[in-house]
This record gives C-alpha cells, sequence and structure tokens, in this order.
C-alpha cells in the first residue's frame, strides 16, 4: 500500500489535538479519519479536522484507520492499545506506555502475535538538551562515564495542561495515572537509557512519595545501577523552588553540566561548551516509513516496556524500602 497512512485517535484531549494538527501538516504521510471519545465537546473539536468521532472505543477503527494513536488518559493506555491491536491496527501510544510491567509485555506480546507494530511517542529522546549531552559522550569527551544524574524540579504540577472538557485534575489523580511518575518518569528514563545502548540495569532504588498536589505522587528519586557499574539518577520534584541542573555527570576525563541552556565539559585543562547535538529523530516520519516501507521504529515497543518496568521497579522499590535486583 502507498499514499498516507489513516490515523484514528483514542481520546481526544489537549495533546492528542497537539498530535492531530502536526499529522494534518504531512498530508503525504497521514490521513486523519476517526476518533473515540467520551467528552461530547471533544468529539466535535475532532469533527473540526475532519474525522468522524464516536463515543465507543471501536469509533477509532473505522474502515481506513491503519494507524491507532492511544491518548486517552494513562490507566486506560493498556485496555485501548489492546483493543486496537485486537482490531488489526498498527499502534502509537502516548506516554507512558502501560502502568507496570506485565501490561506493557502483554502489548508487546500482542503486538507481535497480531503482526502490528507497536511504539511509544517518546519524542523527548530528541530535546535539545540530551542530544548534546549523547554527542559529548559520543564524542570521548567524558572518558568512561562514572555516574549519571537526569533531574528536573518545580514547584507546580501539570494540572494545566488538560483540556477543560474533561477531568482537568487527572495528571495528580492517582486512579487514572496521574503523578509525576508516569508524566515525567517516561521521560527522563527514556533519555538516560538512550545514553546507555546495550547495557542492562541490575538495581533500581527508589524514593516515591505524594507531599502536596492531588493524590499521586509529586516527589520521585531513582537511583539505577547498570552490568557495567555506571550509576544513574533519575529524578522529578513537584514541590521545589529551586532546581539542580538537568545534567551531571561525572567521567574519568571530564564533567559534564547541563543547566538552563548551557552545556558545559570541564576538565583539568579547560572548559567547553557543546554546541551541536546529535541527529533529531523524526518520529512521526519513522512511523510512516515503518508502516509503508518496513523501515526499524526509532520507538519499539521493548524499549517502552523496559521503561515502564523500570517505573515500576521505582515504585516497589520505594514501597518496601529496599533496593531491587533486577535484569532490565
Amino acid at each position: 500500500m502507498t499514499g498516507p497512512v489513516g490515523v484514528g485517535f483514542v481520546g481526544f484531549g489537549r495533546q492528542a489535538e497537539f498530535h492531530a494538527k502536526a499529522m494534518q501538516a504531512l498530508p503525504d504521510q497521514f490521513r486523519l479519519v476517526a476518533v473515540s471519545d467520551v467528552t461530547p465537546a471533544r468529539r466535535i473539536a475532532a469533527e473540526g479536522y475532519g474525522m468522524v468521532a464516536g463515543e465507543l472505543v471501536d469509533a477509532a477503527f473505522a474502515a481506513g484507520v491503519e494507524l491507532v494513536f492511544i491518548t486517552s488518559h494513562s490507566s486506560l493506555h493498556h485496555a485501548h492499545a489492546m483493543a486496537a491491536i485486537g482490531a488489526g491496527r498498527h499502534v502509537m501510544v502516548e506516554k507512558p506506555f502501560a502502568m507496570d510491567g506485565a501490561q506493557a509485555r502483554e502489548m508487546v506480546d500482542a503486538a507481535r502475535v497480531n503482526g502490528v507494530l507497536l511504539t511509544c511517542f517518546h519524542n523527548r529522546r530528541w530535546d535539545d538538551d540530551v542530544r548534546l549531552v549523547r554527542q559529548a559522550i559520543a564524542d570521548g569527551r567524558l572518558g568512561d562515564l562514572i555516574s549519571i544524574e537526569n533531574r528536573s524540579a518545580g514547584a507546580r504540577p501539570a494540572v494545566g495542561f488538560g483540556t477543560p472538557d474533561f477531568h482537568q485534575e487527572w495528571r495528580v489523580t492517582a486512579n487514572m495515572g496521574g503523578g509525576t511518575i508516569f508524566d515525567f518518569g517516561p521521560h527522563w528514563f527514556d533519555q538516560v537509557l538512550s545514553l546507555r545502548p546495550g547495557r542492562v540495569v541490575t538495581q533500581v532504588y527508589g524514593d516515591v512519595r505524594h507531599v502536596r498536589w492531588g493524590d499521586a505522587d509529586d516527589v520521585f528519586e531513582a537511583r539505577i545501577t547498570f552490568d557495567d557499574g555506571v550509576r544513574a539518577t533519575v529524578g522529578k520534584c513537584d514541590v521545589a523552588y529551586l532546581a539542580p541542573p538537568k545534567w551531571l555527570i561525572y567521567g574519568t576525563k571530564a564533567t559534564l553540566r547541563h543547566d538552563g541552556e548551557s552545556c558545559i565539559v570541564e576538565n583539568a585543562d579547560a572548559s567547553t561548551r557543546i554546541k551541536v547535538g546529535d541527529a533529531k529523530g523524526d518520529l512521526f516520519g519513522n512511523v510512516h516509513d515503518a508502516i509503508r516501507n518496513g523501515a526499524t521504529l526509532l520507538v519499539t515497543g521493548d524499549e517502552a516496556r523496559r521503561n515502564i518496568q523500570l517505573i515500576e521497579a521505582t515504585i516497589v522499590s520505594a514501597r518496601e524500602r529496599r533496593a531491587l535486583d533486577v535484569h532490565i
């Protein structure tokens, strides 16, 4: 088959509308076809993009839909992805991919059995900061890695991000998959894993807490150990008025610090600002190319599964107050 890929959305909140606009701007690659959403106002919004909208989930699997984009709230990603896979559609899932490792494995296995593609919208693997960090590491500027920190902090949650037509507080509501570890964790874990291709995580020690916002976690920190002994810290705090540098990486030759817009590598002799990062990935273009031409996905289902397993291990470790030995 040639031509644009027909797209259906399950859930049409604010993030889905961003995706719809981006895909609509690529008419040679995508054609917006259908939407499923429980909120009448969001179905009307979807119709403004020329899509047929219905309340039931299978409305998104209409004739002509080849790719289903799962953009419902986090706790429903697994159920909706499984329904789309069962309907024989390729699937892209907004992060988080799933709510636990068992769900993620079931999704990956079902996609393989049904012969469909499965990916996750891990777009922040190509943020400017991590692209600079990866390039500095690839150039050998740091020597052998010793430890990696990838953290962020602020004093408010993301409750204002969603559409007012739906439950505005869902991102801080635990039973809807809210909380900062499922909001920012998928991004920050994915970024760290992208620095360590081929390496296995062997231990996880987690701190996950609710302090202020809603009833879900608003602070998390994971300390992970790779099979070569390199340590990494991944974290987000939503009750902080001062923030650490986004990246702080120690190597045997130099130290890297990325704070704001500045990525500095310093060794015994000089301080160098890294200005050019590695190549930026095109997630949408890649998905089109994978469906039409068999290209390898930039973000595979197994990568997304691994991400969720790390989040799950962090939560379990925090609950049990002990480090977990893992193979992720």
